[in-house]
């Protein structure tokens, strides 16, 4: 018996996933939100060392938490969409001041819609100890190749971006 290719099962996994497995329609508040409260729920929830955003229609702006929410507190109504210079233009309450830098990844990355920054307690563990991520097994493999390691803490980042 000869075994068919992984492209084949790959193709056909593919397949029946887009026929089996239909999402359900939200809008990106109702996403973000189901988000943060996944992230509660896997201890990811650290105050202002967390943050989530999502990229506006509107250009240069995006979707964030309103500051003084944990993410295990989330609706959909807690997100407001801020500009550039963290205004609130849809909303009420204001942003996060740490969700600047979103601006600056948004701006050189358009292919990014959404950004989650967590300070998950194992990988501060890790850290504190200075030890590197190291992928080891199949559910670390998106991290492939994309893991980063700061020896040195260099200090509280500035709110300006650099050229």
């Amino acid at each position: 018996m000869e075994l068919r290719s992984k492209e084949y099962f790959d193709e056909r996994a593919t397949q029946e996933m887009r026929a089996h497995l239909k999402p359900r329609e939200r809008t990106l508040q109702q996403t973000l939100a189901y988000a943060c409260r996944i992230l509660a729920m896997t201890g990811q929830d650290a105050g202002l060392a967390g943050q989530i955003s999502a990229r506006s229609e509107r250009p240069g702006a995006y979707w964030t938490l309103r500051f003084g929410l944990g993410f295990d507190e989330a609706t959909e109504a807690d997100f407001i969409e801020v500009d550039q210079d963290l205004n609130t233009l849809s909303g009420i309450g204001m942003a996060n001041p740490a969700t600047r830098f979103h601006l600056w990844v948004y701006a050189d990355r358009p292919n990014t819609h959404s950004i989650i920054h967590t300070h998950s307690p194992y990988v501060s563990a890790l850290a504190a100890a200075k030890q590197p991520l190291i992928v080891s097994q199949m559910d670390m493999t998106p991290f492939h190749n994309d893991c980063a390691f700061l020896a040195e803490w260099p200090g509280v980042p500035s709110l300006t971006r650099r050229a």
